[in-house]
C-alpha cells in the first residue's frame, strides 16, 4: 500500500488513462504510474462499446497495478463533456450583524448548500464559485477579509448523466473497487490550465480530441457554460485516408507533417513512411476543409453562450486534435478574429496537449480532493 496514494481514471474520445501519483510540493506531484489503451471511445454521449467498456477498464486499471506494484483501491473518474451538464445559481448568506468574511464561513456555504438540482436525469458532481457578491453591490472573485451584512455566491455547477454515473459505478463495483468520485475533465482542464487571475475575467478553453470537442468558458473557480459535440482530430485523418485512398496509419503521418501556413507550388509533396508522395495543396485543403467545419462548430458553441466575454480575452485550444499541427493557431486567429493561444499542463515533463486532461484530473484531484 503506498501512503496517500490517489489514482484518476480519464476517458478521452479514443483512449482510456490511469494515473497514479502523490502529492509533493508547491501543488505539484510524483507520478508513479501511466498507462493508457486504446479503445472504442465515445460519441453523441455514447460509448460506441459499452459492452466491451468493462473489458477495457480492467485491462488499464491492472496495468496501472503492476506499475505501481500496489492495489489501487480508490478512483477519481474524469466525466467528459459530452456526458456533462452546467447551470449556475446563486447562494446567499446573511449575518444578524456586521461580520468579517473568513475562509470557514465561504466554505461553509458550499457544505451548507443543499444542492436542489432541478435536472432528474443528471447528478451534481461539482460546484465552484463563479464570483461573490458583498453587500448586494460589491462584486469581487475573493470576499475574505471584507465586512458584510450579506454574502452571496454565484455558484456553477457541473452535472454528470445518471446513466454514465450507474454505468461506470456499476463496472468499477464488479472490478472491486468501491470507493470513487467523480470530477468533470473540464473544470479541471479550466483550473489547471488557466491561471486564476485570468480565469477571474473569463476565459475560454477549446479541448479538441480525437472523435469529440468541448467548449468551456470558465469564470472564476467554475465552468459558466458548456458544450460540446461530436467531430474531432480523427475526422481529419478519415478524411484523408478516404480521399487519398491510403491506410488511416498513413494519413495520421501526413497529417502530422502538415504545414497550414506553407504556400505550396505544385512541386512540393509530403511523403508517407514508404516514401509515397502526396501534394501539399492537396493534403492541405483535405485537412482545412474538415478544421473549417471543427471552426463553425465552435463558433455555434460560442455564439449560444449566454455571456459574451470581452475580445480581448483568447481562445484556449488544447487536446490531441489540433494541437500538433503546425499553423494551426494562426489559422483560428484568422477565422475566429479572436486572439488564440495553445495550452497544455504547466509542468514541464508532462507539457503535451493530449495529457491536459490527464494531468488536470490528477492535480486536482490531489490538491483539491485531500
Amino acid at each position: 500500500m503506498i501512503k496517500n496514494l490517489t489514482s484518476i481514471l480519464d476517458f478521452g474520445s479514443s483512449r482510456i488513462t490511469v494515473l497514479s501519483g502523490v502529492g509533493d510540493v508547491n501543488n505539484s506531484f510524483n507520478l508513479l504510474a501511466s498507462v493508457e489503451i486504446e479503445y472504442e471511445g465515445f460519441s453523441r454521449g455514447e460509448f460506441l462499446d459499452s459492452n466491451n467498456l468493462q473489458v477495457s477498464i480492467a485491462d488499464v486499471i491492472k496495468r496501472a497495478e503492476e506499475e505501481l506494484q500496489s492495489k489501487i483501491n480508490n478512483l477519481y473518474i474524469g466525466v467528459p463533456a459530452e456526458f456533462c451538464f452546467v447551470y449556475d445559481a446563486m447562494l446567499t448568506k446573511t449575518f444578524p450583524k456586521k461580520t468579517k468574511i473568513t475562509t470557514k464561513i465561504v466554505d461553509g456555504m458550499f457544505i451548507d448548500d443543499k444542492e436542489e438540482n432541478p435536472y432528474t436525469s443528471h447528478s451534481v458532481i461539482n460546484k465552484a464559485p463563479l464570483f461573490f457578491i458583498v453587500n448586494d453591490d460589491n462584486k469581487t472573485n475573493n470576499p475574505v477579509g471584507l465586512i458584510a451584512n450579506k454574502l452571496q455566491a454565484r455558484t456553477g455547477y457541473v452535472l454528470v448523466e445518471n446513466k454514465f454515473k450507474l454505468l461506470i459505478s456499476g463496472i468499477l463495483k464488479n472490478l472491486g473497487i468501491k470507493q470513487f468520485d467523480f470530477i468533470s475533465s473540464t473544470l479541471a482542464e479550466c483550473v489547471g490550465l488557466i491561471s486564476e487571475h485570468k480565469r477571474c475575467e473569463g476565459g475560454i478553453v477549446v479541448d479538441c480530441g480525437h472523435i469529440t470537442t468541448s467548449v468551456a468558458q470558465v469564470l472564476g473557480s467554475g465552468i459558466k457554460e458548456l458544450k460540446s459535440f461530436s467531430l474531432g482530430g480523427g475526422y481529419i485523418t478519415s478524411d484523408i485516408a478516404k480521399f487519398l485512398d491510403i491506410s488511416f496509419e498513413d494519413a495520421e503521418y501526413l497529417k502530422r507533417q502538415a504545414i497550414l501556413t506553407l504556400k505550396p507550388s505544385g512541386l512540393d509533396f509530403y511523403d508517407t513512411k514508404d516514401g509515397r508522395k502526396f501534394a501539399v495543396k492537396t493534403v492541405n485543403e483535405i485537412i482545412l476543409n474538415r478544421i473549417d467545419k471543427i471552426v463553425e462548430m465552435i463558433k455555434k458553441c460560442l455564439d449560444g453562450f449566454e455571456m459574451t466575454l470581452p475580445d480581448y480575452i483568447p481562445i484556449c485550444i488544447t487536446g490531441g486534435g489540433l494541437n500538433y499541427i503546425e499553423g494551426i493557431k494562426d489559422y483560428f486567429r484568422r477565422v475566429l478574429d479572436r486572439d488564440v493561444e495553445l495550452v497544455a499542463p504547466k509542468m514541464l515533463l508532462y507539457r503535451k496537449p493530449d495529457l491536459s486532461s490527464s494531468i488536470c484530473l490528477l492535480n486536482m484531484a490531489i490538491n483539491l480532493y485531500k
